[in-house]
């Protein structure tokens, strides 16, 4: 990857000058947006552009930047690079936009770096980053076990792991929806790389076991196969102490979700009945009476009997199908502690 880009990811703050449509599809990490163009002024250059060639539409942008709306939009580019060292500034394609605004800063003694090829290079960066797995030169150990065999936080202890369900804003189920928006995929491709740069010296990477997706959004490029093909770490956990782990996490204290009860009651069903299929009919009408009577009556221990038969008879069955084709690629299983031991060990020997 282009050695700028590994700087920008791996430290600096940008401005994204682009608009705010744009931003919001698509941004480099730590950037905060200060568009020279609003929306509604971006999408009339580009009509005028269209229909009348490009000075015309450059003739346009000055006029309706100018004077008060100039200068405070110059104030607050400023204001951000004093409070931000190294900051930089890009937008689109490293073309007028950003040139503009560097001449506009240099213009008031204020020095800062510009982002020659702009946001789009830097998207192309990234797709070449997750092109070829070979790119992942680094040992990948994947953390494996049976849904809430308490792998995420297990995760969280290691500086030397990536938590992809964070970065993503989702638990990775068809129950894994937290209330916060995730990010869009050009968005988490940029994130999951940040965090891969940044870690990426370490010469050892773990991993939760995931599918291709975390809820809308997919790993990048190769990053699945690599997993698919990487060692596995398998947590062990009974079910009684899974439900209990599901309970506590999703129900009880449901982590950083902002849904109420009565969203995260409705919100199951839903994804309940998404599953129905895959289910069966009888374990479906069993779930979903358990679960309406659990919300109903703010009852623990039915809260734990649905999400013990869900495990039991859904996501059990499942992985451990998955888990199945991948047999030979376990190097160690056990308890919390163990895997923990272990883990530290492979720390010690790989650094």
């Amino acid at each position: 990857m282009n050695k700028d880009y590994v700087k920008i990811l791996n430290a600096s703050p940008s401005i994204d000058l682009r608009s705010p449509k744009e931003f919001k599809k698509g941004t480099i990490p730590n950037s905060v947006n200060l568009p020279i163009l609003k929306d509604d002024e971006y999408d009339e250059v580009g009509k005028i552009f269209k229909a009348n060639g490009r000075k015309a539409a450059i003739d346009y942008g000055y006029r309706i930047i100018s004077g008060e709306k100039k200068t405070n939009l110059i104030k607050s580019w400023i204001s951000y690079i004093q409070n931000n060292n190294n900051c930089s500034i890009f937008c689109y394609r490293g073309g007028l936009r950003s040139k503009i605004a560097y001449e506009w800063i240099n213009s008031k003694g204020i020095s800062v770096s510009r982002l020659d090829l702009g946001y789009k290079n830097y998207r192309q960066q990234i797709l070449l980053l997750h092109q070829d797995i070979e790119n992942y030169a680094e040992k990948w150990f994947i953390l494996g076990g049976l849904t809430g065999s308490g792998k995420t936080d297990l995760i969280k202890k290691h500086k030397f792991s990536i938590d992809l369900e964070f970065i993503a804003n989702h638990r990775g189920s068809a129950f894994g929806k937290t209330g916060i928006d995730q990010p869009s995929q050009s968005n988490f491709e940029s994130l999951v790389s940040e965090q891969y740069l940044l870690k990426q010296k370490s010469k050892f990477l773990l991993m939760e076991d995931e599918s291709r997706f975390i809820g809308k959004v997919h790993l990048p490029g190769k990053w699945y196969d690599k997993m698919q093909v990487s060692e596995i770490i398998l947590l062990e956990s009974g079910l009684e102490e899974r439900a209990n782990r599901i309970y506590n996490n999703y129900i009880k204290k449901p982590g950083n979700s902002r849904l109420s009860k009565t969203e995260l009651k409705s919100y199951y069903l839903f994804a309940l009945n998404k599953i129905r299929k895959r289910l069966g009919s009888n374990h479906y009408k069993t779930i979903k009476d358990i679960l309406n009577n659990a919300f109903e009556n703010d009852d623990d221990k039915l809260h734990k009997m649905w999400v013990g038969i869900l495990l039991d008879k859904y996501y059990d069955k499942m992985y451990n199908y998955k888990l199945n084709l991948r047999k030979n690629q376990i190097i160690f299983r056990g308890r919390e502690n163990e895997c923990i031991n272990y883990i530290s060990n492979l720390i010690s020997e790989k650094n």
